[in-house]
């Protein structure tokens, strides 16, 4: 119990120092949004190639987005046709259209944002930021932006201790939180209500996922990952980890749960073998050598982890400011990205497949796609 205890009390700081203490203009620095620099090869940003396990390892950089010092980017997320993508940088959200290589419109967040989210339908946009707000455009992409105020259509006041993480149900009809307060909740976009909430455990909710049928909600908190019924709360199972958990995902077709933790580690999970009253032993995962993965390196984070499309590949976003794929069914590493310059915040797959974007503290977004004719 007592090992227990102080692992899960290193997550809970690493996220409030996350969500408290990154350089951002509240902090003492310049306020200054400066456009963002968009950059490109266009021998590969017009690229449809799909990106799979057979040729993931030749992922090049289509396109690239820089920000300024003060604004490091956090979160992203791809419109369901992918064709824009939502990035948060400092205070601002930035819509890029990824097609004609331009920004399509930029929203104040008012916070440094930690997670971004469309709806499947995309007619909604979620941020959720470490001010405790929620906040949600509609129609973000309808062709008048160009008359748009660009203010939130509405403001939920979700999590007192901020907010780390959003994730829409699939039919897109409700929104899931999770936040410093340990805390998961429910909300309905129209009203602005809470529908719903699911206490975590004791430590911080750094990450949430739901199953691909929606009826089910994967809450991280500390070493567990409890798997709740979307509508009841009930606990249908868990997993528990040696380390914290940060970051979480189901694959596609619900047969897979990955997680990454405070050690480089990623972790994958059968979620119909999940730990249930009765049984005598939690399941142990698969584990993936992950970034780095050294004995007596520097501990850092997996902040995220992705399935692509057919849940045959998995990215992973590591502190060690590379991204990893990996080749689920053999559980082997096929390719790493390296880029960036400082830790790898989001890493995210459009629905079509045919792009990879990367986040990181270094203040770059960096596009990836397999080269035409390659």
């Amino acid at each position: 119990m007592i090992r227990i205890n102080i692992t899960c009390m290193v997550v809970t700081l690493v996220t409030f120092i996350y969500c408290l203490y990154l350089p951002t203009p509240a902090y003492g620095f310049p306020s200054i949004h400066e456009p963002p620099v968009l950059e490109s090869n266009p021998a590969v940003l017009g690229s449809s190639t799909e990106i799979t396990l057979q040729n993931a390892d030749r992922l090049v950089m289509a396109g690239e987005i820089r920000f300024s010092p003060w604004e490091l980017a956090t979160a992203l997320a791809w419109s369901p046709d992918g064709e824009f993508l939502a990035i948060a940088a400092g205070e601002q959200i930035h819509l890029i259209h990824t097609r004609e290589w331009r920004v399509l419109a930029s929203y104040s967040s008012g916070a440094l944002t930690h997670s971004l989210a469309f709806s499947q339908d995309g007619n909604w946009l979620a941020a959720g930021s470490r001010d405790g707000l929620v906040r949600c455009w509609f129609q973000p992409l309808s062709s008048n932006l160009g008359s748009s105020t660009g203010l939130p259509s509405v403001i939920i006041q979700a999590h007192k201790k901020g907010v780390n993480d959003l994730a829409f149900s699939p039919d897109g009809t409700v929104l899931a939180s999770g936040g410093n307060d340990a805390v998961a909740r429910f909300w309905d976009l129209n009203t602005g209500q809470v529908l719903g909430l699911m206490i975590g455990g004791t430590f911080a909710v750094p990450s949430i996922a739901f199953s691909p049928d929606g009826a089910v909600l994967a809450v991280a908190n500390g070493d567990m990952i409890r798997l709740r019924q979307v509508g009841s709360e009930r606990i249908l199972g868990s997993f528990q980890a040696e380390e914290p958990l940060f970051s979480l995902v189901y694959s596609p077709d619900g047969a897979w749960l990955a997680a990454g933790d405070t050690r480089n580690q990623v972790l994958l999970w059968k979620p119909e073998q999940a730990f249930r009253t009765g049984q005598e032993n939690y399941p142990d995962p698969i584990l993936l050598a992950a970034h780095d993965g050294r004995e007596g390196t520097y501990r850092s984070l997996i902040w995220d982890v992705t399935f692509n499309p057919d849940g045959q590949l998995l990215a992973s976003a590591g502190g060690d400011t590379s991204i990893r794929l990996w080749d689920i069914q053999k559980a082997i590493l096929i390719a790493t990205l390296r880029s960036h310059t400082a830790a790898v915040t989001s890493v995210k797959f459009n629905d079509q497949s045919t792009a990879l974007a990367s986040s990181g503290l270094d203040g770059r977004v960096i596009v990836w796609k397999i080269e035409t004719g390659k």
